[in-house]
């Protein structure tokens, strides 16, 4: 005879397990003979009031086929028995070997936040299961409001399954019902958010999330293998190595034509034409210094991100004019220093990252 089950742990959950055949894995080993020698057979937990909500389990355990009896008394193996089938999805056991009949269950109300919150399977299982509902066309359970770890595990679900247009809907509610802000930094949550809008399409994240990377990764990576971005991640990748490359060069061709410049500035009022010699020992000495630290100017340039070289070129010292209080533009940048000839490269530099981006109609899959 069938038996059903139902057990509740959160009475206000919002899911409920189904468990078919539990019991029916000898995970832990079992001596029900010997008591006093089988280190199995003695009480491991505190038997107090909550031991008793547990024989609601009880009459699931039937005797093996080979006639041998469970001690009643003894939850421990029975419960660690029952978890077993509950975490396994691929083992099977002949007939011979059930410890429940085909027919028993049990249900279990659950709530849906404490899954995802413990366990990135039950995140992974709870967005597999809303995709399916949205296709199937079962919508009135759908949530309205889903966070950015769970809208990221489904976003990769739609990817892999290439589902995009039948979420869309829901996932222009989802952008809605919840905040999209996040910090002006190459992060985890950052990754996550560009995910979920290169998925789930929304080119307003996208643009603040991919441009926010472009600024700060320094070429380290971040674990992001399981993330649907093999192809936005190396096209970010590439704009910054032409941007950090941009800077560098210049840098060098001010010290190929510092030498031979004619360039004239409104320090010379003062009687100093020395600007072209300091601006170049100066340039020298700086990438002297960066020439023989551990992180070379060379691409990759691992350890540099955009705004780290943007900085690194506002830090080199100022000549003497604009730290001479007699100088007109003083605590200015001076436009014959190293950093007032890089000024224009470093402007455009800056343009460019903010307003580069990918066309998301034209490079997201399935639409």
């Amino acid at each position: 005879m069938m038996k059903s089950i139902s057990y509740i742990i959160d009475p206000d959950g919002d899911v409920e397990l189904l468990l078919k055949q539990p019991n029916s894995h000898k995970l832990v080993p079992y001596a029900p003979s010997a008591k006093s020698e089988d280190p199995m057979n003695k009480s491991t937990v505190a038997r107090g009031s909550l031991h008793a909500k547990y024989h609601v389990f009880d009459d699931l355990l039937t005797p093996a086929e080979d006639g041998k009896e469970e001690d009643p008394g003894l939850p421990g193996p029975k419960l660690c028995r029952w978890l077993s089938k509950a975490l396994s999805t691929t083992e099977t056991q002949s007939p011979s070997e059930a410890r429940t009949p085909p027919g028993d269950e049990v249900h279990m109300r659950v709530s849906s936040r404490h899954l995802t919150l413990a366990s990135r399977v039950f995140r992974t299982l709870m967005a597999l299961a809303i995709v399916l509902d949205i296709i199937h066309g079962r919508h009135g359970h759908v949530p309205r409001v889903v966070d950015l770890r769970l809208k990221t595990h489904i976003a990769t679900i739609v990817d892999f399954y290439e589902c995009h247009e039948v979420v869309k809907i829901f996932s222009e509610t989802w952008y809605k019902n919840i905040s999209t802000e996040f910090e002006d930094e190459y992060s985890r949550e950052t990754l996550l958010w560009l995910s979920v809008s290169w998925v789930l399409p929304n080119q307003e994240v996208f643009d603040r999330a991919a441009q926010a990377i472009l600024k700060h990764m320094d070429g380290r990576q971040l674990s992001a293998d399981n993330l649907p971005l093999h192809e936005v991640l190396p096209k970010i990748e590439e704009k910054r190595l032409e941007l950090i490359n941009q800077i560098v060069k210049k840098m060098y061709d001010l010290l190929d034509t510092l030498p031979d410049s004619d360039y004239s500035c409104d320090w010379h009022k003062f009687g100093s034409p020395t600007c072209d010699s300091i601006a170049l020992s100066i340039l020298v000495r700086e990438l002297d210094r960066l020439g023989s630290s551990d992180r070379r100017l060379v691409a990759p340039f691992n350890g540099y991100s955009i705004m780290s070289m943007i900085q690194l070129v506002n830090d080199i010292p100022e000549s003497i004019a604009a730290t001479t209080e007699e100088y007109d533009h003083y605590h200015d940048v001076s436009v014959c220093s190293v950093r007032g000839r890089m000024r224009h490269v470093l402007g455009d530099v800056k343009a460019k990252m903010s307003v580069w981006t990918l066309d998301l109609d034209k490079n997201i899959q399935g639409n």
